[in-house]
């Protein structure tokens, strides 16, 4: 079975990602998800509720906190369902040549 357009761009993708360093990978999108994630928080938090006048001076930190914990979960499982297609696609391909 041969690899489809979409499957050949994602392993070129992927295995330039993949080459650098783990630790790189996840402080860069982690950072980016973190931004992403406190930016709908807050907006969300802003529009639906009133959690600004009655959550105190720390809810900031809380939004914060939150914030990297969704950074950092979407990051790791970005990174590991990633590794699991491309891992299948390679065994596949792999097999296929056999």
């Amino acid at each position: 079975m041969m690899m489809t357009r979409a499957e050949q761009r994602f392993i070129e993708h992927w295995s330039e990602q993949r080459s650098g360093k783990k630790s790189s990978y996840y402080l860069t999108f982690t950072a980016g998800w973190t931004v992403v994630s406190f930016l709908v928080i807050f907006f969300l938090s802003r529009l639906f509720t009133s959690l600004w006048s009655t959550g105190g001076k720390y809810f900031i930190f809380i939004l914060i906190t939150l914030a990297l914990v969704i950074g950092f979960l979407s990051t790791h499982f970005t990174y590991y369902f990633n590794e699991k297609k491309y891992n299948k696609i390679m065994n596949r391909e792999k097999k296929s040549l056999n």
